[in-house]
């Protein structure tokens, strides 16, 4: 006679399988993490109020910083990333930013900047708003010690507040920069990326 087991123990042994197998994962990806270092975002206003104004308006400006905080937050929660403060190349951002107009168009200033803080990557990031309803933000990731881009993505937004650039931001990361970037990726290296 066979005695059939509840529904409930397969279930649980199949749960803690796949609870296993995930913290397998989990662990031999945050292992990879490779270290990122997020430079300053630039704000590319062509916008009339921009012209009228001589350059982005205060809101704006703040909605930057804020939107920057977003993505440097959102990367580091990612596993595959390991954020480096940039304090230590505070002076170097510095005089880059005096010498280039854009540190996401600065001549490869960006390696020199990522390997001056000891990162394999460092991500550059603008927003580009053409009025209050067409803006963008954008993100270049760069391998620095190949010295060339390994990932990047554009995400648009309708409207100019608070909660459409951090919705905008947050997508960037989640979404659009990892898919480019593992896309790019050798295939075992692809094949270990987290979703």
């Amino acid at each position: 006679m066979t005695t059939k087991r509840p529904g409930w123990a397969l279930a649980a042994w199949v749960t803690l399988g796949f609870a296993a197998a995930a913290a397998t994962t989990g662990t031999a990806v945050a292992a990879e993490a490779r270290t990122l270092v997020v430079l300053p975002f630039d704000m590319v206003d062509t916008s009339l109020q921009g012209e009228l104004n001589h350059g982005p308006l205060a809101d704006d400006v703040a909605r930057l910083k804020r939107t920057e905080a977003v993505v440097q937050r959102a990367l580091a929660a990612r596993d595959e990333f390991d954020i480096l403060p940039r304090e230590p190349i505070a002076g170097q951002i510095e005089q880059a930013q005096q010498s280039y107009r854009y540190l996401y168009a600065c001549n490869g200033c960006e390696i020199d900047l990522g390997r001056d803080a000891g990162a394999e990557l460092v991500l550059t990031g603008w927003v580009q708003k053409v009025s209050n309803l067409i803006i963008n933000i954008n993100a270049t990731l760069y391998d620095v010690e190949r010295g060339e881009a390994v990932g990047g993505a554009s995400v648009d937004m309708r409207g100019n507040t608070h909660s459409t650039w951090r919705a905008a931001a947050l997508y960037l990361v989640n979404h659009s920069l990892p898919a480019n970037y593992h896309s790019r990726q050798a295939p075992e290296q692809r094949d270990s990326a987290p979703p």
